[in-house]
């Protein structure tokens, strides 16, 4: 059985290199700089780093609370009873695989704790570990204030709770969104997920090199894994480059292959920061979004990005043309011929960029955003504050599902409490 007890005296213990060997950003971001004319920058002329909730309002606004809406549009409060019947689904209905995705969170005296299944996934855990060091850091250097609350936590790429079928929310990375769909008053989503901000790929820095001296190709470094479609965007725009008319535009490479179905000649990876040596930076789709976007948009370069609906929790807060252009594998040498000439309008974009990048990405903004959104999960429920209450410090599973069965109990035979309830369920 899996717990996390991760206190801030420990955390503050954790060292660099450690951090490095959980988030492998050794094949993104590197400690030493070659190249002069590369330079990073810790500071935004005008700007400054979004840190409380008033800062993170516009994204707020455009994110989170469509993520809410859902939920608000029940009619009725959640209680500690949706959350429960959520564990007892995910216990005995979900296929095992979905659940060692998961964990469930309890933020305690600003101090977060976990369970996971014995046999959940390593990257999984690693992810919600690196989660609950990232905020006992920020409580300890900025005094953020987390709300108690309890709430189970997605470790895995893609969203899990398709509309209607979860009974109280879960917290993921990515899911689709349609934009369209949304603004006409119509779910905006397959799936009722509430986005978290992902944490395990820090980048702190702008990176700037001179415009003038840049590539004028559209550049790409990225790795393929087993969960990703054989024919997913990044193989696709990597076979456009081994074309005749892709040479002459694209500079695409493959440095990790992990899919059995995909023969490509890797390449080795090109650190983050020199990726600004190129114009245009291609953004391609990963198992779901691409966590590298963030970094890209750091750079003072313009953005390519790959057609695609999956997003993170910041995207519906990115306008087409205003902070990136789109593309597909049938029109990207087309796109980036007809970028030449358009400079002025490339440099505008990148500035937008790295001013968005610098007030909202950084990890202490991503902490307030997550911190907000449990305060407004929270508020969904009527008796969040009596749930926590009894829940001891090493809960687990199935101590969830033991509660649940006393309160069962307690009530009419289960009509009380839990009559009604299933139906959110189904």
């Amino acid at each position: 059985m899996v717990q996390g007890k991760l206190m801030v005296v420990v955390l503050l213990l954790v060292t660099t290199s450690r951090a490095l060997a959980i988030l492998h950003t050794e094949l993104f971001n590197s400690s030493t700089i070659n190249d002069p004319l590369v330079t990073i920058r810790h500071e935004c002329p005008g700007m400054r780093r979004a840190t409380t909730e008033t800062d993170l309002e516009p994204l707020l606004r455009d994110n989170l609370e469509a993520d809410l809406r859902p939920w608000r549009q029940l009619g009725r409060a959640l209680t500690r009873m949706d959350l429960l019947n959520f564990l007892a689904e995910i216990n005995t209905r979900w296929l095992e695989y979905r659940r060692n995705f998961l964990a469930i969170v309890v933020i305690r005296n600003n101090v977060m704790r976990w369970w996971a299944y014995p046999n959940a996934r390593g990257w999984c855990t690693r992810r919600v570990k690196f989660i609950a060091e990232q905020f006992h850091s920020f409580i300890a250097s900025a005094g953020l204030r987390f709300p108690d609350v309890v709430y189970v936590m997605n470790g895995y790429d893609k969203p899990l709770c398709e509309r209607r079928n979860c009974s109280a929310p879960l917290f993921t990375f990515d899911k689709r969104w349609n934009a369209s769909a949304y603004a006409a008053g119509l779910p905006g989503s397959a799936h009722d997920d509430i986005l978290h901000p992902v944490m395990n790929h820090p980048f702190e820095q702008l990176v700037d090199y001179p415009w003038e001296r840049k590539i004028e190709r559209g550049f790409m470094r990225v790795g393929i894994y087993g969960a990703m479609a054989y024919n997913c965007s990044r193989v696709l725009i990597n076979k456009v480059a081994q074309t005749a008319g892709g040479r002459e535009v694209l500079d695409v490479g493959i440095y990790q292959n992990r899919h059995w179905r995909v023969k490509v000649k890797t390449v080795s990876p090109v650190p983050m920061e020199l990726h600004a040596r190129w114009k245009y930076l291609i953004n391609t789709d990963g198992q779901s979004a691409s966590w590298r976007l963030a970094k890209l948009l750091a750079i003072n370069s313009a953005i390519l990005k790959y057609r695609s609906d999956a997003i993170e929790y910041y995207y519906r807060s990115l306008r087409e043309g205003d902070n990136y252009i789109n593309f597909d594998h049938t029109d990207v040498v087309e796109i980036i011929k007809g970028l030449k000439g358009r400079d002025a309008e490339l440099q505008a974009m990148a500035v937008r960029n790295q001013m968005f990048a610098f007030r909202y990405l950084s990890q202490l903004s991503r902490a307030v955003y997550a911190k907000v959104s449990f305060e407004r999960y929270r508020a969904l429920f009527s008796d969040m504050d009596e749930f926590l209450r009894d829940i001891p410090e090493d809960f687990s599973m199935p101590w969830f599902l033991q509660y649940r069965a006393k309160l069962l109990a307690a009530s009419d035979g289960g009509e009380g409490i839990d009559g009604g309830m299933r139906t959110a369920n189904l």
